[in-house]
């Protein structure tokens, strides 16, 4: 008899099975031993599949959700949905669902590290695993608020319905967590377990220059997470950050869109993109008013990236909106979204370079680490160049004379051009937008006629309430309900 391990949630050209939050083991026959699949289960095994599946998950809901609700594009084919500011109480359940399940994947790699002979450890793996999950413990938190965390997939210690931590301890513990993991970075190790390299740096064994770039993924997302909380008196997060940008040597973060944390997808499998049917990305859907205007208004290349053009009554060509909001669909011809953004190779965003650039020029303005105007200036138009280049296009000679993009000292200017360089970067437009205000987005008749609010969070998954009533009941009495309009600590 031999015993095979059934491995949690993997399937990465192999099928592996698994459920959330569990262990299981099943015995097996010598005879009925598949000698084509794992006989072993490590580290390296878990990190292609969470960095390819909640990549791909993360696509599909930016372009099912926080496309049409921060007005980059809009439906043509219902007035009662998101763009409408219209949620329906279910509109969170798979964010839910599926970080959790990636999270206990995550966690699974620190397990199995944990396991190893002591002359084998691989701290590397444990400074992933971490950063991993605070990257998705940190849009969990900003989706929904109070999230279970320290009990969070903790089935086999016996614990099914984990308690929620607070807002305000989710968030200590991303930062902490976070810092640890970059202390626990090293260069000398690589990953052992990933001779071909993994699928985000390429890093293989003994490889310091992918793990370098993992270390400023983890610091990069160290100054999303304190940004966010800047304004919370429980932090002390502006001299956090003061300490980190003035010690790029112990943190370093994001210098070019090479570190950028943008998976590579060749489209051919198990590599393949988030839409089968590209046709399904342009289907009942153009371009939204706002968006365009925002881009025609800097003269903005990514512009011919994003859309498509129309041809006008004069028989030229231009790009054109369709206002977002409508209570009656205008009789327009509006520019489509362009498909090629649907098909593979493409790139995946995680995090991008220009999101840290846009973080130090709010800084800067604001006083919190030093350098003044000029130096805020300068990281502005880092971040619009990385930007634009990220995307395939080369910025104009004279892009920043037009003083519609070249920077004016405002917060403003900062968020909009912030907001163009979170395009497909999961939920972070919405996040931002709650946080500071901005972008200034229209609200068209049919969104003032309804009397919608830009929602501030999602509903707990209903499901809780039969499987963790009385946590779930703690956390909604802590929040002040569970509805779309509660204020989460970091929201203005």
């Amino acid at each position: 008899m031999k015993t095979n391990k059934l491995f949690k949630n993997i399937v990465w050209g192999m099928t592996l099975c698994g459920a959330l939050c569990t262990t299981s083991c099943t015995s097996f026959d010598e005879l009925n031993t598949d000698p084509t699949r794992m006989d072993e289960v490590n580290p390296g095994t878990l990190l292609n599949p969470i960095l390819y599946e909640t990549s791909v998950y993360n696509w599909k809901r930016y372009n099912s959700y926080t496309y049409d609700l921060m007005q980059c594009a809009v439906s043509t084919s219902s007035t009662n949905g998101v763009g409408w500011w219209y949620m329906t109480d279910s509109e969170g359940d798979g964010t839910w669902t599926t970080y959790y399940k990636w999270i206990n994947n995550a966690k699974e790699m620190m397990r199995l590290t944990g396991k190893l002979p002591e002359a084998s450890k691989q701290p590397n793996y444990d400074a992933i695993s971490l950063t991993l999950q605070c990257w998705l413990y940190q849009i969990l938190t900003d989706a929904f608020g109070d999230i279970p965390m320290s009990e969070a997939c903790s089935a086999d210690e016996g614990i099914l319905a984990p308690k929620f931590d607070t807002q305000q301890q989710v968030y200590q513990q991303i930062i902490d967590n976070l810092k640890t993991a970059n202390e626990l970075f090293d260069k000398a190790n690589g990953l052992i377990y990933n001779q071909s390299g993994e699928m985000l740096y390429n890093t293989s064994k003994g490889d310091a220059t992918g793990i370098k770039k993992w270390k400023k993924f983890c610091n990069s997302l160290r100054l999303r997470a304190l940004l966010r909380v800047i304004d919370v008196p429980e932090f002390n997060a502006k001299q956090e950050l003061r300490t980190m940008l003035t010690d790029p040597a112990t943190y370093p973060v994001f210098e070019s869109n090479d570190d950028a944390a943008l998976l590579a997808i060749s489209g051919t499998y198990p590599q393949e993109a988030p839409l089968t049917r590209p046709q399904d990305f342009t289907s009942y859907v153009q371009i939204s008013e706002f968006f365009v205007d925002l881009l025609k208004g800097w003269n903005d290349p990514r512009l011919q990236v994003y859309a498509t053009q129309v041809t006008l009554p004069d028989q030229t060509k231009d790009y054109v909106g369709l206002p977002s909001g409508y209570q009656t669909l205008p009789s327009i011809t509006a520019s489509g979204l362009n498909q090629e953004m649907a098909k593979a190779p493409m790139k995946l965003a995680m995090m991008p370079y220009a999101e840290v650039e846009f973080i130090k020029a709010e800084l800067l303005k604001k006083g919190v680490i030093d350098g003044g105007s000029n130096a805020a200036k300068e990281a502005y138009q880092k971040g619009v160049q990385a930007a634009i280049e990220q995307w395939g296009q080369v910025l104009p000679d004279n892009y920043f004379e037009n003083p519609e993009a070249a920077y004016d000292d405002t917060l403003e200017r900062i968020m909009n051009q912030k907001f163009v360089a979170l395009f497909f970067c999961d939920y972070q437009q919405w996040f931002e937008y709650n946080r500071t205000g901005f972008p200034v987005l229209p609200v068209g008749p049919g969104i003032a006629n309804a009397n919608n609010q830009m929602p501030k969070r999602f509903k707990y998954p209903a499901a809780l309430q039969r499987t963790n009533l009385k946590n779930y009941q703690a956390a909604k009495q802590n929040m002040g309900g569970d509805d779309f309009n509660i204020r989460l600590i970091w929201q203005q």
